[in-house]
């Protein structure tokens, strides 16, 4: 299985990574550690909220599962 991962940037730009289930966990702390203004979703849930209000986290939610963000292969080295 690959997770997906999403970074959303204030400017609504974002980058996709397909991760392996062994590297998700330190893929995580890693985002939520050195990237904190950046919302960040696995597997279309939200792990960290960074700088987006609730309305726009929603609504990039709801544009991850319009337009079935998903990764379908590993993307290593993670961006």
């Amino acid at each position: 299985m690959i997770h997906t991962t999403i970074g959303l940037y204030a400017n609504g730009s974002f980058k996709m990574n397909g991760v392996k289930p062994e590297h998700l966990e330190n893929h995580i702390e890693y985002n939520k550690t050195y990237r904190v203004g950046r919302t960040f979703f696995v597997d279309g849930k939200l792990i960290h909220k960074g700088y987006h209000t609730d309305e726009e986290v929603k609504a990039f939610q709801e544009r991850i599962e319009r337009e079935n963000l998903k990764a379908d292969k590993c993307t290593a080295p993670y961006q």
